[in-house]
């Protein structure tokens, strides 16, 4: 036997199952090593699941899961903070063989149950590339779903080409800041990490938000700011030290009010931008775009090199020079080949 397996208990912050976590992403690739206990644990501390060591005690992968409803269905799924990063954490040198023989272990399978979810994931993910691959071999089934592409911003590629953001760019920006300036009073910009973010600039970003386009959606769109759980989810991330250090947030005022921000993950050379937003009152002269690009220029001459910029809203995407990557995938794996043919039509068929 290659691996035996270990129980996942509750995920919170201090529990064993947290400790194990953050000892597998800090043996994962870099692009895996968010996905620490805490990740898990400050939007499910109730998560449990299954993961596998070596004999010789040394970790190598874990899933954590709860329950929840999907349309019709019941299943275990991989939680997270944000949606399309449920991945999951696997040791670098972790072999082919040692994932397979997961996935066709007994109490890995009952701990999954015949169907669970992992999603909505990135297709670039290494994490789903492997267990894809893996799960396939050991024979599951693996529906898979679309939910769109994820734009990216080439920004080393941009920056090799000449100057980014080019110098029309620039002027055109400095005037709207004279706009926004002569008009609403002085600006100014604060960058911030996890490390150093406070109760204030949660406030001016909730201020943002409700000030902004997602106020006339029902029941206030996707906000991630206001009142309640959403906002409870990034305190109690940062809670640990190692994510609050990946976390940034960028904040625009003018006048004194609250104007734009940007926030998201900065894992490695890579920027994930989970959120950006501005005040209807300042929209005519672009206050959004005038903090992303500033907030990209400072994240470039700190050595970022792409932003993932996540889907939808792809005019002004496009327009500063984004480019389609890749798909963003909903992930079923079934434990039945009839069964997965069963529920192939109904998964693809989803909304």
């Amino acid at each position: 036997m290659l691996i035996e397996t270990f129980i996942l208990d509750g995920v919170d912050v201090g529990t064993s199952a947290s400790m194990m976590l953050d000892s597998i992403a800090a043996a994962a690739r870099p692009a895996q090593s968010f996905l620490r206990g805490r990740w898990y644990g400050a939007a499910s501390p109730e998560a449990q699941g299954v993961g596998i060591r070596r004999p010789s005690g040394e970790p190598l992968a874990a899933i954590p899961t709860v329950r929840r409803g999907i349309g019709p269905f019941a299943v275990n799924e991989v939680p997270g903070c944000y949606w399309p990063y449920r991945s999951f954490p696997v040791a670098e040198e972790t072999s082919e063989a040692e994932l397979q023989e997961m996935l066709r272990h007994k109490q890995v399978r009952r701990q999954l149950g015949r169907i669970w979810r992992m999603g909505p994931v990135y297709g670039d993910d290494a994490g789903a590339r492997r267990l894809i691959e893996a799960a396939e071999g050991a024979e599951w089934t693996v529906l898979r779903r679309s939910l769109g592409t994820c734009f990216e911003l080439d920004l080393a590629a941009l920056r090799a080409d000449g100057p980014w953001p080019r110098p029309s760019t620039l002027r055109k920006n400095r005037w709207r800041e004279n706009r926004l300036a002569a008009d609403f009073g002085p600006i100014d910009y604060r960058f911030r990490t996890g490390a150093d973010w406070t109760q204030e600039d949660r406030d001016a970003m909730a201020a943002i938000e409700a000030n902004s386009w997602l106020a006339g959606l029902p029941a206030g769109g996707d906000t991630k700011f206001q009142a309640g759980q959403s906002r409870r989810v990034w305190e109690r991330l940062v809670d640990d030290p190692v994510l609050a250090n990946m976390l940034f947030c960028s904040l625009l005022t003018i006048g004194g009010i609250p104007a734009a921000f940007t926030f998201g993950l900065e894992v490695g050379k890579v920027r994930y931008t989970i959120a950006n937003n501005y005040d209807e009152r300042f929209a005519r002269h672009g206050p959004g775009k005038l903090l992303l690009y500033k907030d990209f220029e400072r994240a470039a001459e700190r050595g970022v090199e792409r932003i993932s910029w996540g889907s939808g809203d792809a005019g002004y995407k496009s327009e500063m020079g984004a480019q389609p990557g890749p798909e963003i995938l909903d992930l079923l794996f079934v434990r039945s080949r009839l069964l997965g043919s069963l529920l192939r039509p109904i998964w693809s068929g989803l909304r």
